[in-house]
């Protein structure tokens, strides 16, 4: 059953002008004036209202007929989260039936029992379930507000125009201030019958974030954060680096915490936000465009009993103590002027989401009627399955990481307002939501809405990027993505194919490459990244060398080395010569790019130092001159697949087709997109391979082709192409001029 609703916020009222003989404000009751309107698609003889505001009564508010098919009514409600439903009554002949049902067009909802199950799980309840509500958030109407009215981008000229309104809150004083912040600049803003205008010309390709704050006489405040970018980008260009803040460079020794784990790489090691920053140069000859970090939020003290018998510390962000604290151990008070020197360089930066838990230190984990009774996610049940399977949402990752009860609204929404509100004040372009399916749909669906509220106001073209981590097959993962849920998830399976691909030859390189070019087919409605190794998995080098991630197969801690030199070395560059020649958002995870070893976590989480890599002094060139052979071949490579992507969009996207099948290890595409074209060459085989083919069955152009691996150049003739591939080697081919 399809039906409207339109829903409204009442109480605050449009004075244009403010006006010092206004008459002075009277007490208010804490309550804001709230109207629901609903349409439903059938013809019912009376609607109700239930939620938690009149104990679920379905006798208590009813709504009225104001127009045919047309119902409402309004209450008085405090500021905050209410779930909500709606009843339908139809009567018959000798009795009447009550319907409950969802509204079809909140922004928000909560489900008072576990989502998991539901694949196809939509806010408007349409699989029939009783279990889940819709939600409002109803704004102080005591306090100023401020609405947008409208945005105007002119990217090409650089130059942003901004009108909006400020308005006295109910029942409050009139009389306002508004500011405008630029950059954290005061800038002028003009006013002519209550509408303010402001505007900002001459602006290089970046980002710029408007901060608008009106306060009255009272004190009472309010503010809203326009971010927009003015360069011409999009998120299929996104080429992203996960940092893990300790683990990339340390920029200040003097911030460096004592040790206090059983082994060194479970421990603080040093990396902090000062040396992230000073990577920066490093990360920009890359190629890099966009930067995933770790959690920079406030970790716990001390040690803490973790697997192999070892203990752990917070290092990594996972357990946090604070929603407000960033950590000084991470140089978290650097924060905000790293996330400036990055957007200066026209990168966009993630950050790590933390939603689905705190640590046992938390002030939240005062409360324990906010998290689902203690159940560890390692448990198994009768039937010998895992918790982390039969019970995600609810199921703890261990003793001291308490699950937070997303079924209770006042505990989803905080913490839900905890990611936008740190998106807003650290002018971040995304979030990675950690652990997406331990979380009811209606997390990705309530952040979803409240990022888009807050953020990406109409005209301004800001696209807030929300991409989540479900480590499981793609029925499971495509469950939370949509048009609103999450923008998209890592690509897990294509992982997995890539793994088998390059690392044991258990799958051919057709079907590898044929897997990363259906990305779009295989999760229609995802906004993808693709990777070859996170911070759960362990390193594909070590995983080619020795075919086992265990990192304690004896029961104790045990540390991967690199090879001197070998072909695992060639086989990493095979792998990421198909991830950056195919759609997605391709992910490096930090130290990949030089072939770092490692076997599962925590070994897979070695500091860049440990391997000679100083991020802080070096470009890429520069510092691939400095490697050993296979760690010097493997940053060149990607340093130049990264840049070549760039440079050519059918590296990214628009047609394909199969140019050349030699075989499980022989595999040639060719690549168009307007008038941009690619010939993409893997050799897995341990033999240089001769190809000789035509071209213009693929669309290609005759003419000159150089290789961006090598510089090496080959010319066409009679429409044919022929050229060497050495063993365990690629070539990327693109017309010279």
């Amino acid at each position: 059953m399809t039906r409207f609703l339109l829903l409204l916020l009442v109480g605050c009222a449009d004075h244009t002008k403010n006006t010092d003989s206004a008459e002075p404000a009277s007490s208010w009751d804490g309550l804001c004036e709230t109207s629901f309107h609903y349409s439903p698609s059938a013809t019912v003889d009376g609607v109700r209202l239930v939620g938690e505001f009149n104990n679920w009564d379905s006798s208590a508010t009813p709504l009225d007929e104001w127009t045919e098919g047309q119902w409402s009514t309004s209450m008085r409600l405090p500021p905050g989260t209410h779930a909500y439903r709606f009843v339908e009554y139809t009567e018959w002949e000798y009795d009447g039936a009550l319907v409950e049902v969802c509204d079809p067009s909140a922004d928000l909802a909560i489900c008072d029992a576990s989502t998991f199950a539901d694949r196809d799980w939509a806010q408007e309840c349409t699989n029939g379930s009783i279990d889940c509500d819709s939600m409002i958030q109803v704004p102080d109407c005591h306090s100023p507000q401020i609405h947008i009215q409208n945005v105007n981008v002119n990217r090409a000229e650089g130059h942003v125009e901004l009108s909006f309104r400020a308005v006295p809150g109910t029942e409050g004083d009139p009389n306002l201030s508004v500011q405008v912040l630029v950059g954290g600049v005061s800038v002028e803003a003009t006013e002519a019958d209550g509408l303010f205008h402001v505007e900002q010309s001459g602006l290089e390709p970046g980002r710029i974030q408007f901060d608008l704050q009106v306060t009255d006489d009272s004190g009472e405040t309010n503010s809203v954060s326009v971010p927009i970018w003015t360069d011409e980008w999009n998120w299929d260009q996104a080429v992203i680096y996960h940092a893990l803040i300790d683990r990339v460079a340390n920029g200040n020794p003097d911030n460096d915490p004592a040790l206090e784990t059983t082994h060194p790489i479970t421990d603080w090691a040093g990396g902090d936000i000062e040396g992230l920053t000073m990577a920066l140069p490093y990360l920009e000859s890359l190629g890099i465009n966009t930067i995933w970090i770790s959690n920079p939020q406030l970790g716990p003290e001390g040690a803490w009993d973790g697997d192999c018998g070892a203990t752990y510390s917070g290092y990594h962000g996972f357990w946090p103590v604070s929603w407000d604290q960033t950590d000084p151990r991470l140089g978290g008070e650097n924060l905000k002027s790293f996330i400036d020197a990055a957007h200066d360089r026209k990168m966009r930066v993630i950050m790590d989401w933390v939603g689905n838990h705190v640590h046992s230190d938390h002030e939240l984990a005062q409360d324990t009627s906010a998290f689902h009774p203690e159940a560890l996610c390692k448990d198994t049940n009768w039937e010998g399955v895992q918790n982390w399977d039969t019970i995600p949402e609810s199921c703890w990752f261990t003793s001291y990481m308490p699950d937070a009860d997303h079924t209770q609204p006042g505990i989803s929404t905080e913490i839900v307002e905890m990611g936008v509100q740190w998106a807003t004040e650290y002018e971040l372009d995304g979030l990675r939501v950690d652990a997406a399916k331990h979380m009811p749909h209606t997390v990705s669906y309530n952040l979803r809405s409240r990022v888009h509220a807050a953020l990406e106001h109409e005209g301004s073209g800001f696209d807030f990027n929300l991409i989540g981590e479900t480590f499981d097959q793609a029925e499971l993962i495509n469950a939370y993505i949509g048009p609103n849920k999450l923008h998209g998830q890592f690509d897990f399976p294509l992982y997995w194919t890539l793994r088998s691909a390059f690392v044991d030859d258990s799958v051919s390189v057709a079907s590898a490459v044929q897997t990363a070019a259906s990305i779009h087919d295989r999760y229609p409605q995802g906004r993808m990244s693709t990777f070859l190794g996170n911070l759960d998995v362990g390193r594909f080098l070590t995983d080619a060398i020795e075919h086992t991630a265990d990192v304690c197969p004896d029961g104790s801690l045990r540390q991967a080395g690199s090879p001197e030199d070998g072909v695992a070395y060639d086989r990493l560059r095979l792998a990421f010569t198909v991830l950056f020649t195919q759609p997605g958002m391709p992910m490096i995870y930090y130290g990949d790019e030089l072939g770092i070893p490692g076997y599962t976590d925590p070994d897979n989480r070695q500091p860049l130092w440990w391997h000679g890599a100083d991020l802080t002094i070096h470009d890429a060139e520069s510092l691939a001159s400095e490697l050993p052979p296979g760690p010097s071949r493997v940053l060149d490579t990607v340093r130049r697949l990264v840049h070549a992507r760039a440079a050519h969009p059918a590296l990214r996207g628009g047609e394909w087709a199969e140019w050349w099948d030699g075989g499980e290890g022989l595999y040639a595409t060719a690549h168009t997109n307007g008038e941009d074209a690619a010939i993409v060459i893997i050799n897995r085989t341990g033999e240089n391979q001769w190809i000789d083919n035509d071209i213009m069955f693929a669309n290609l152009p005759p003419g000159r082709y150089i290789d961006v691996l090598s510089d090496e150049t080959f010319t066409t003739e009679s429409n044919r192409l022929s050229l060497e591939v050495s063993s365990f080697s690629s070539r990327v081919l693109v017309p010279s001029d």
